[in-house]
């Protein structure tokens, strides 16, 4: 009995990484959303290409070390296959060694049409918990394509993309390729499906994590200027998720799904900024960010709200700092939460966690060939779980990333 109401808490740390994006974060992805959300570029016009634009190739490289204190990919795991099984202490420390290169071309095929072409191979190496994080030492390849027309200057690009990513790790139980396929109108709107994968798809393991997925989602986003120094920005996303069906009869007696049936997800995604030019250098962002989850099996049901605030002061050109502080509160609408007596009641109260957070990067670009990105993050997590079995939902998250970037 222990065992199955540990391993139900463990669920529910997935699904609360699910709720708050899952893994640990990309932070490539985060640098080009970062230069995208305060860059200039929003507040003024894109400068116009020569007609007789020449191709661009992009090489540059990448290393960075990362302390987390939290790692969840040592706790969400299979007890069957995995070293980590079994852990008193849910808080796994570790360091992360990345390395990795990216290879890109801009091309002009012919007038008003372009492709783009992306390759980004990385190795991942895990080291702490007494070597027992090895299992999660990785290689992953990623190749993005795009293929973009613009007909008149006045409209923003039709694209088209593709990227195919294939994930290897020391342990193949965690195996898996991802591919999605997008169209987009210029900023404004939005396609998306993306298929999952694990190259496993007959096991029955016990846990959400390895369970491959189809997903598609559709984002319409809206920008407006007040007053030529305040920029507001409204985003909104609907997104169908689908997941297979190996899970094993102590997931399905979890969760409360049927034997072979299919989990099915309706997401509402939702989002309004408010950005502040005080000078050249000097802005501020404020934020309501929304995420409904409504799916055909209740425990899956969340509702999660956050607020943040932002500030980024750039130095000089590739020279900033930016501190974000945040507070999210996810309710599980599907899950009551256990009185003292260990019985669930009409009145019970679903379970709700809180989490205050707070992130600060610098950037520092050395000259055209050289750049350090440093990255704090510190979230602490607090749930209205009243089951001793389940403190280990009382934790607080920290990760430090220290990012060397060479561009050639």
């Amino acid at each position: 009995m222990e065992k199955i109401v540990r391993f139900s808490g463990i669920c529910l740390i997935i699904l609360t990484q699910i709720a708050s994006d899952g893994f640990l974060p990309d932070r490539q992805n985060a640098f080009a959303q970062l230069q995208t959300e305060f860059g200039r570029s929003l507040l003024e016009k894109e400068p116009e290409k020569p007609e007789t634009e020449s191709a661009e190739l992009i090489l540059d490289a990448h290393f960075s070390n990362t302390f987390n204190n939290h790692i969840e990919l040592g706790l969400s795991v299979d007890p069957y296959t995995s070293s980590l099984a079994g852990e008193e202490d849910p808080q796994l420390a570790g360091l992360i060694n990345r390395i990795g290169v990216n290879l890109g071309g801009d091309l002009p095929v012919m007038d008003k049409l372009r492709f783009k072409l992306q390759y980004t191979p990385q190795v991942e190496n895990y080291s702490g918990a007494e070597g027992r994080l090895d299992e999660f030492d990785a290689f992953s390849n990623i190749l993005s394509t795009e293929l973009s027309f613009q007909p008149t200057t006045d409209l923003p690009p039709v694209v088209a993309s593709y990227q195919l990513q294939r994930l290897v790790r020391t342990s193949n139980v965690y195996n898996n390729i991802e591919q999605q396929f997008g169209f987009r109108f210029g900023r404004v709107l939005e396609y998306n499906f993306r298929l999952h994968r694990f190259d496993d798809e007959e096991t029955r393991r016990e846990d959400f994590l390895l369970v491959g997925s189809n997903n598609h989602k559709m984002t319409g986003r809206l920008q407006f200027g007040i007053l030529k120094q305040i920029l507001g920005k409204m985003e909104y996303g609907i997104e169908h998720g689908s997941y297979q069906t190996n899970l094993n009869n102590l997931i399905l007696g979890v969760a409360g799904l049927e034997e072979n049936e299919r989990r099915n997800d309706w997401r509402h995604i939702g989002s309004a900024k408010l950005i502040q030019v005080v000078t050249e250098q000097l802005m501020f962002q404020e934020e309501i960010n929304l995420f409904l989850n409504r799916s055909n099996v209740d425990f899956f049901n969340f509702v999660s709200t956050e607020v943040a605030a932002s500030s980024f002061y750039r130095f000089e050109a590739g020279r900033w700092v930016r501190l974000r502080l945040s507070r999210l509160w996810v309710t599980f609408e599907g899950r009551q939460i256990l009185e003292e007596s260990g019985f669930v009641t009409e009145d019970t109260p679903n379970r709700q966690d809180t989490q205050i957070g707070a992130n600060i990067q610098l950037n520092w670009q050395f000259n055209q060939y050289l750049t350090l990105n440093a990255d704090y993050q510190i979230t602490q997590n607090r749930t209205n779980e009243a089951d001793p079995f389940l403190d280990f939902l009382n934790y607080t998250h920290t990760i430090a990333t220290l990012t060397l970037r060479g561009a050639y």
